[in-house]
């Protein structure tokens, strides 16, 4: 990502040089003002586009980030091929004062502020995608994992009865709602004690008092689930 970082740097620096070389060296004239704002204009577009890679590709971040940035990544790129062409249209319009100083500002300005609210328009939506899909993923762990040692639990026993009523427990499990929310925060702190008791006497083959736990977990679940349910 860094070298693509300074490949970007230069590739601006190449548009900016050939831009001024062109502006320059064709026979404009350079004392009036809407010379001056265009190409400072484009000049601005230009220097926006490190700021806007940056802001769009992180470093260190993932391919999803990455995808999840390729909006605002375009969003400055087409700003910058929308000022290059009123750059020009005011350069080659302006020359022998075809077009007002304030029109000329108002157009820049315009195109600048317009390109700045997309921009801040796309990075917000990627933060509010990337927090989604943080706080969904966080929500969802306790679930994933008791389903996980739901299953694994099956294999610690060689009782065939209790093996039945384990696997149906891990599948009652696996196939329940796995959102959490502050909400049902009580009913998942009571499944998850629960599930850790008969967790502990299934590893260690007490086997005395594991049907009542196996109901008793059944039952928990049950009202966590039932409790989700209301809660939306």
């Amino acid at each position: 990502m860094k070298n693509i970082r300074s490949q970007v740097v230069v590739v601006l620096l190449i548009v900016a040089a050939i831009f001024s070389a062109v502006v320059f060296l064709a026979p404009f004239d350079k004392s009036e003002p809407t010379f001056w704002i265009g190409y400072i204009a484009e000049l601005l577009a230009i220097a926006v586009q490190i700021p806007v890679f940056k802001l769009a590709y992180p470093v260190g971040t993932d391919l999803k980030s990455k995808v999840l940035g390729y909006p605002l990544f375009k969003i400055g790129i087409s700003y910058l091929v929308v000022q290059t062409i009123i750059s020009a249209v005011l350069i080659i319009l302006g020359d022998g004062g075809n077009v007002p100083v304030w029109l000329a500002c108002l157009i820049c300005i315009a195109v600048f502020g317009i390109a700045m609210l997309f921009g801040m328009s796309a990075n917000m939506a990627r933060t509010a995608i990337t927090n989604l899909e943080t706080t969904t993923a966080m929500n969802t762990g306790l679930m994933k994992s008791l389903a996980l040692r739901a299953n694994n639990l099956t294999n610690k026993t060689t009782d065939p009865a209790l093996q039945s009523e384990l696997k149906k427990l891990a599948e009652k499990i696996t196939y329940s709602d796995p959102v959490s929310s502050p909400a049902i925060a009580d009913a998942e702190y009571k499944l998850s004690t629960l599930f850790g008791q008969l967790e502990s006497a299934v590893c260690s083959a007490q086997y005395s008092g594991v049907k009542e736990l196996c109901k008793s977990v059944n039952i928990a679940l049950d009202d966590r689930n039932t409790a989700c349910k209301a809660s939306k």
